[in-house]
């Protein structure tokens, strides 16, 4: 499956299955931006990479829940 499909079954696909589009599911203003921060970008490293790729933090309702701030 297409690392892009990936993303947004995890995402935009999600919140329209739970008929939340509106509110989450993308990046945009007036929605919530729960957010995780990865040390690369698993959308071009080679796949063999993808194992290593690690959180940097992640922010949940607008407070840091893992890791900290670079």
């Amino acid at each position: 499956m297409p690392r892009t499909a990936m993303l947004y079954a995890y995402t935009r696909n999600s919140a329209e299955a739970l008929d939340q589009l509106a509110e989450i599911g993308s990046l945009a203003p007036g929605k919530r931006a729960d957010l995780t921060l990865i040390d690369r970008d698993v959308l071009t490293i080679p796949a063999e990479e993808l194992k290593s790729a690690a959180v940097v933090f992640t922010i949940f309702g607008g407070k840091m829940v893992y890791g900290h701030e670079p």
